[in-house]
């Protein structure tokens, strides 16, 4: 019963209230005035002009009048200054990777003065006097001089399995600026879409692309993309694009269906019954299949690719590598950042007939030969931007010599130690964390293989949708999340290759009416962590943490969960916009294995389940991933503005 007490937290006021009772994240140092004023607004002057700080300034003046301030002629005066010699080094978003992060921040009676060695600071500066504001308007003074204790914090979002619009991006960039988060990893497309419109192969958005109900694409044109970049640079938050590879490639077969390996294989899954050990391993034809053979199944490990539809770029080809080229070198010319993030997760190889028909476990040694040839003509075609991918590029595939030292590498499987142990002792230095079973903020009964058993248990209720698979549990929770120490048993040259990490929000089961509070406030909790790394969670974080909660909501506009929420209330099991209309039925996502969150409990035909396990599709007919998408109309499913919290204090 402990962990619902510290989720149920209802955040009071606490008697005595300090100025670090009011900021998130926690700043390095803070020394309270013990004292707060009335004023009239704010009247900000800086040496950088009005231009750099628009946002920030803006920002400043709606957390005023959303706590309760009275405009007055008596504005309270603030000077924001950057240091002469070097405060205009940063001047846009290809100057945030490495730049300095760290401001002071002085409030008195008579103003405040901010002072910091570029614009970033000066951002923050304003975030956090904004904070400082108290319910009835009134401002608390206090000397702050703070920094992070890591360079890389941020949210990657996945747009391709459901497409979040350009304003429901900029939403969450405004809550990442409001957590100090500075990186947003763009997971823009995948198998399921490409929502990109790339004037070579527009033929690509035009046949993946999900669409509005007037039957118009959804996809991010190049100016779309231009414009998130700049709204994020404003916020102190690069945009480092995901261009997935060789893996989650279905897409680029709209372009020559030749160059995908295993594109739209039916099941998706692959035939678990046609062979497998307990049955002498041995081939058997579809149409001779029986139930007679005892366990015979094969569980995971006959599978295609991870999800449907399934297809990988054939980089065996001389033209697959072509269109690859093409695509970094023209789409990843609309993002500004030094890094480039290329994937390399999930490779298959069953997807490239590399391993027979027969064997139910496809070894990845087998695909060292052609990942060598592969990524030596990958690395050449990055422009001298710096290479980034998760973290079996390192592990997997035999390319550790080939791809760059300096390259930033995503740990996203466990155990988390021996991950990182492993890509420090192969020689790289750039290491962020992203651990599934941790900081995947979809993770939930719609999504639990990255759930613990405690998880996956508590509470016990389910969904009520008779017909399909339902599970109890909850998402990683709040506490659990800051509790998580990135650094924990690891080495000294091991921690210090740790440069950050950040929250994984994959969309399979997020739509536009749940992505705020899929993300928010637990992003924020991640927020903290790298740039507080505080010692422990107190009695006081809920209470700061249900605070800034109510600035996400009445200051940004975003739908944040309230604290006590476990994931677990959504009503439905969402799927990817993939599956809406005619992929509901589509030969790309039928399946073999059941069941997964939210999948029918009866094949195509509603027949019933089959071997001793009740496990299995008749694989003669096999079963629906999409099916459950029918009970909701996802153009239905759209943001809404939420009403306003009340501050605690």
């Amino acid at each position: 019963m402990k962990i619902f007490a510290l989720l149920s937290i209802a955040a009071t006021a606490v008697s005595a209230l300090t100025a670090t009772d009011y900021l998130w994240p926690l700043p390095k140092s803070v020394v309270d005035k013990n004292k707060s004023i009335a004023i009239g607004g704010f009247a900000v002057t800086s040496n950088l002009g009005n231009g750099p700080i628009a946002a920030a300034v803006a920002s400043l003046n709606t957390a005023f009048t959303a706590k309760g301030g009275q405009p007055s002629a008596n504005k309270f005066k603030v000077t924001a200054n950057v240091e002469a010699n070097n405060g205009w080094s940063v001047s846009g978003p290809k100057d945030l990777p490495g730049a300095v992060e760290s401001y002071t921040l002085d409030i008195t009676e008579k103003g405040a003065t901010i002072t910091a060695p570029n614009q970033i600071g000066i951002k923050y500066a304003l975030q956090t006097l904004s904070q400082l504001i108290t319910k009835d308007g009134k401002l608390v003074l206090a000397t702050i001089k703070d920094e992070p204790a890591f360079p890389y914090r941020g949210l990657m979002l996945d747009t391709a399995r459901n497409f979040f619009t350009v304003d429901d991006i900029k939403r969450v960039l405004d809550g990442l600026a409001a957590s100090k988060l500075n990186v947003f990893h763009w997971h823009i497309y995948d198998s399921q879409s490409f929502p990109i419109v790339w004037d070579r192969y527009p033929e690509v958005a035009q046949k993946s692309a999900f669409k509005n109900k007037d039957g118009s694409i959804k996809a991010y044109t190049k100016k779309d993309v231009q414009d998130i970049v700049k709204y994020a640079f404003e916020r102190n938050i690069r945009v480092i694009p995901e261009f997935e590879t060789p893996g989650h490639n279905a897409v680029l077969g709209h372009i020559d269906a030749k160059l995908i390996s295993s594109w739209n294989h039916s099941p998706w899954d692959g035939n678990s019954f046609a062979s497998n050990a307990m049955c002498s391993n041995q081939t058997v034809p579809v149409d001779l299949v029986t139930n007679d053979c005892v366990g015979g199944v094969a569980w995971w490990g006959r599978h295609y690719c991870n999800q449907p539809p399934c297809g990988q770029l054939d980089v065996r080809q001389e033209r697959a590598l072509e269109i690859l080229d093409q695509l970094i070198n023209e789409v990843g010319s609309w993002f500004s950042d030094p890094v480039l993030h290329v994937g390399h997760d999930e490779v298959n190889p069953r997807a490239y007939g590399l391993v027979p028909d027969n064997w139910d476990v496809a070894p990845l040694e087998t695909l060292h030969p052609m990942m060598k040839n592969f990524d030596a003509r990958l690395v050449g075609m990055l422009g001298g931007k710096t290479l980034a991918a998760w973290d079996e590029i390192v592990t997997d595939f035999g390319v550790q010599d080939i791809v760059p030292k300096e390259s930033l590498i995503t740990v996203w499987q466990g155990p988390t130690v021996d991950k990182v142990s492993t890509i420090v002792k192969a020689g790289f230095k750039n290491i962020v964390l992203a651990p599934s079973d941790t900081y995947y903020l979809d993770c939930s009964p719609s999504a639990r293989w990255c759930s613990s058993e405690f998880e996956r248990t508590v509470p016990a209720d389910k969904y009520d949708l008779p017909g399909y698979a339902t599970f109890s549990g909850q998402w990683h929770n709040w506490t659990m999340m800051y509790d998580y120490n990135p650094l924990a048993g690891l080495s000294t040259a091991e921690a210090s290759a740790i440069k950050g990490g950040f929250g994984a929000l994959w969309s399979e089961t997020i739509k536009r009416n749940n992505l705020d509070r899929f993300a928010f406030p637990r992003v924020s909790v991640i927020a903290e962590r790298f740039w507080s790394n505080p010692a422990k969670r107190t009695d006081a974080t809920a209470a700061r943490l249900n605070r800034f909660r109510a600035s996400l909501v009445n200051e940004k506009g975003i739908a944040a969960a309230d604290l006590s929420y476990l994931g677990n209330k959504e009503g439905v099991v969402y799927r990817t916009e993939y599956c809406d209309g005619a992929g509901l039925t589509a030969p790309s996502q039928k399946t073999g294995e059941c069941c997964f969150a939210g999948q029918k409990n009866t094949d195509s035909n509603g027949g019933p389940l089959l071997n001793p396990y009740s496990s299995h599709f008749d694989p003669k007919v096999n079963g629906d991933y999409c099916a459950i998408a029918a009970l909701y109309k996802t153009n239905d499913l759209v943001y809404t503005k939420p009403a306003p919290v009340a501050y605690d204090y």
